[in-house]
């Protein structure tokens, strides 16, 4: 017995091939994968100092100020990963989260905002291979589920030029965890560990947009740090004795995020925008304890949009057709084989309307991961966004 718990122990050495999802998704509250709309993804995953009459900003609360009636924005992704230590690759789609907006009043822009996505995921099935006492194994790991949140919060234009935002996010959701246990002979007897955690807390979004400066919106946004509750069911099932069920409880911590942004309006056809962003994982608490592997993420964006033909008055659709580009650099808080991954993606997109005020995005990203350590390997990663805003003038208070 304590053979077969010293192998389960030692996987992070022996894991060599992956398909069904990724590695890193294995690790802590898995990958992080709070949504940004179809626009902001094609501009490079811009958004804190992005506000947009028709598009709902979901990193800065303070830009829902700039919407002027209610809409309606739900989005979805497709995303296909090969990686460079095995010829599998794999691919998953899944909706990205639903979003609104309620005009409240009109001479300070208050504005009522509400939101449900996804925050991280954990995806995957790995393979580990290694030997014990020179009697060759497999160990399957596979993993499924991941964090949500729930979002309400208020924005206003309390002074000219000046624009804040507050939300309240409420954090919810389960991961379970397997890990299988194979030898290669019949000497030795497979075991099975198999590992459910939920998750449940509270936390803030803050947010403020300044545009008193020609031409230029600067932002920042924070969402608050939250300390979640925790609680694990652990199962042992072996072939030679009955399964052992351990329970506990604990906290999660979810680190502060802060990211500050600047969009520039060049002329009536361009905008330019960068946005900055940081959250440090060092520190935080895994059920009461320091988790190793653990570090800094930070994310720098550049990104571009281009209505062409906005003030071609015979072209209507075309008028309102925007073209988006954008690159993107991020370091993900997981370091594996203490080897951090950086990610590097280009960007592109599409904007266009539909009817009325609706409007449908469309954005495509490459981009690869990874280092030299074998477990990690190389990942390229295409990944496509759809999202769709709809607009309804039904509570738009008439002025005389």
């Amino acid at each position: 017995m304590k053979k077969i718990i010293i192998a389960f122990l030692l996987f992070t050495s022996v894991a060599g091939a992956q398909n069904g999802g990724t590695v890193e998704s294995r690790y802590g509250i898995g990958e992080l994968d709070l949504m940004v709309t179809a626009r902001q993804r094609g501009m490079g995953t811009t958004a804190s100092g992005l506000a947009s009459s028709t598009d709902i900003n979901s990193i800065n609360p303070a830009a829902w100020s700039s919407i002027m009636e209610l809409r309606l924005q739900g989005g979805m992704s497709f995303e296909y990963i090969t990686t460079s230590h095995s010829s599998d690759a794999f691919s998953s789609g899944a909706i990205k989260g639903f979003s609104f907006v309620f005009p409240l009043e009109e001479s300070m822009r208050l504005r009522l905002g509400s939101a449900m996505m996804p925050v991280s995921r954990s995806e995957y099935k790995t393979l580990g291979y290694g030997t014990l006492e020179g009697e060759p194994y497999t160990v399957t790991y596979e993993g499924a589920g991941g964090l949500s949140l729930f979002r309400a919060g208020l924005s206003a234009e309390p002074l000219p030029h000046v624009k804040i935002g507050a939300a309240y996010n409420y954090y919810f959701g389960n991961i379970d965890q397997s890990s299988e246990l194979r030898f290669d002979n019949g000497a030795w007897f497979p075991a099975r560990q198999t590992r459910a955690t939920s998750h449940s807390g509270s936390g803030f979004l803050l947010g403020a947009l300044y545009d008193g400066v020609k031409d230029l919106t600067l932002g920042v946004s924070m969402r608050t740090a939250a300390s979640l509750n925790a609680s694990r069911n652990l199962v042992y099932e072996y072939s030679t004795q009955d399964s052992t069920l351990l329970g506990a409880s604990g906290t999660q911590d979810l680190p502060m995020a802060l990211s500050v942004g600047v969009s520039w309006q060049v002329s009536d056809e361009l905008l330019l925008a960068t946005d900055y962003s940081r959250q440090d994982w060092t520190d935080a608490i895994v059920f009461d304890g320091k988790q190793n592997g653990q570090g800094e993420a930070y994310k720098w964006a550049v990104g571009a949009e281009w209505y062409p033909y906005k003030n071609d008055l015979d072209a209507r659709t075309l008028s309102r057709t925007a073209f988006r580009v954008g690159f993107y650099q991020q370091q993900t808080y997981m370091s594996i084989d203490n080897q951090t991954g950086t990610e590097y993606f280009f960007t592109a997109g599409a904007g266009f309307p539909i009817f009325g005020s609706n409007r449908g995005d469309v954005a495509l990203e490459y981009g690869w991961r990874g280092s030299d350590s074998q477990l990690l390997g190389t990942q390229n990663i295409l990944r496509a966004t759809v999202s769709v805003t709809v607009g309804e003038p039904w509570f738009i208070r008439k002025t005389d």
